[in-house]
């Protein structure tokens, strides 16, 4: 977790994940009688570790919950669902879901002492970190990468032994329904949870890419959380399953040609009036200024405005010399320079505002026509 002491010396916690906002929220807005509720959100989130490629101390998730509803159809419908965002996302690398059962409350203290008193006989060899879980949450030495680990968790009991009746009838339906689907899968006993309000189906699924590397590889993670919503001080015990997955992460593995870049602003570019001579010897040394009059930079930011009506930006194409302004052929070239290149260029001068007009240039087409302004939206769309 990503916490410090604040200004007032009081101890601040950055979230490290969405659900447990997704279960306040519904607390607070009164929904725990309106079930099911199907939501999704996209939030920035904070972890303390070790800043690498794929893995940022803030970095952006998107997430969806799906709360009030018990049955095991339920995971099989959120799994269905990240499993296909990715699919269609057409990453650069091969997706393996990954999934296993942390069974009901009762399955989980039986499996967490079981893991103690496991861990407990090697807690010399332990690496410094899972000698302090072995304490705290055993479950997540499973979770450990560190060599001095690894041998030592392959013979750790399994979580199948210690599952309740209800736990194994919950997990056969999750992975009858995967098979029906056509989703392929692999049961990885390791594959566990830290959080407490955790339990039954939990996945993830990782992208074998070059991009990630082998401990970024995850792009994706999932479960259930019966009971979250009491927890916080809720009035109801609601079941809930979800996903989510970092977005920086994903870009990551995706082509740069399915990462949606943002299109352009429209520039509206203000042909300034014939330059102005001047008797003054003392200004001899510059260029003639080009003066652009208050009402045609009044004109040009309603023109704007109107852009903005049908398109999602636009900008005033503005001098950074209050008293000189660009000739067209400057400001337009510079506009054509930027890349991503803007699509149109709408153009105002003096007779464009006289005659309530505007010139709409198609930098693709390479071709340009006066129209009235109240066709803009119609010539840019």
């Amino acid at each position: 977790l990503y916490k410090f002491l604040d200004s007032s010396n009081a101890w601040m916690t950055l979230r490290p994940e969405g659900t447990a906002s997704v279960a306040r929220a519904i607390i607070t807005n009164k929904l725990e009688h309106a079930m099911p509720q199907r939501l999704f959100y996209s939030e920035s989130m904070f972890r303390h570790e070790r800043p690498q490629r794929g893995r940022q101390r803030q970095f952006e998730q998107f997430g969806v919950e799906l709360v009030g509803v018990a049955h095991p159809a339920a995971d099989v419908e959120c799994v269905q669902l990240g499993w296909d965002f990715l699919c269609a996302l057409k990453v650069l690398g091969q997706l393996v879901l990954h999934i296993n059962t942390l069974g009901d409350q009762e399955s989980r203290s039986a499996y967490r002492e079981a893991l103690a008193q496991y861990f407990g006989q090697h807690r010399d060899k332990l690496s410094d970190d899972s000698q302090r879980r072995l304490d705290t949450n055993p479950l997540r030495i499973l979770d450990s990468k560190h060599e001095s680990d690894l041998h030592i968790t392959a013979c750790a009991p399994a979580y199948s032994d210690y599952l309740t009746p209800a736990s194994r009838a919950h997990f056969a339906f999750v992975t009858n329904g995967l098979h029906a689907l056509n989703i392929p899968y692999t049961v990885n006993p390791r594959l566990v949870r830290g959080l407490d309000y955790y339990q039954h189906t939990v996945w993830e699924v990782e992208c074998v890419s070059s991009e990630l590397g082998r401990s970024q590889a995850t792009v994706l993670a999932g479960g259930r959380y019966d009971g979250l919503t009491s927890m916080l001080g809720g009035s109801r015990k609601l079941p809930g399953v979800g996903w989510a997955s970092g977005i920086e992460r994903l870009a990551l593995v995706m082509p740069d040609e399915h990462v949606p870049v943002p299109e352009p602003p429209v520039p509206v570019l203000i042909i300034p009036d014939q330059p102005v001579e001047t008797t003054d010897r003392s200004l001899t040394t510059d260029r003639p200024s080009r003066e652009v009059k208050p009402d045609v930079y009044a004109y040009a930011m309603r023109v704007a405005r109107d852009i903005r009506k049908f398109r999602s930006a636009c900008v005033v194409h503005n001098s950074s010399d209050s008293t000189k302004h660009q000739p067209l052929g400057k400001q337009l070239a510079s506009v054509l320079a930027r890349q991503p290149t803007p699509t149109h260029v709408v153009i105002v001068g003096s007779h464009e505002m006289e005659l309530n007009r505007v010139i709409v240039r198609d930098t693709i087409a390479q071709t340009q026509h006066e129209i009235s302004i109240d066709n803009i939206g119609q010539a840019l769309n």
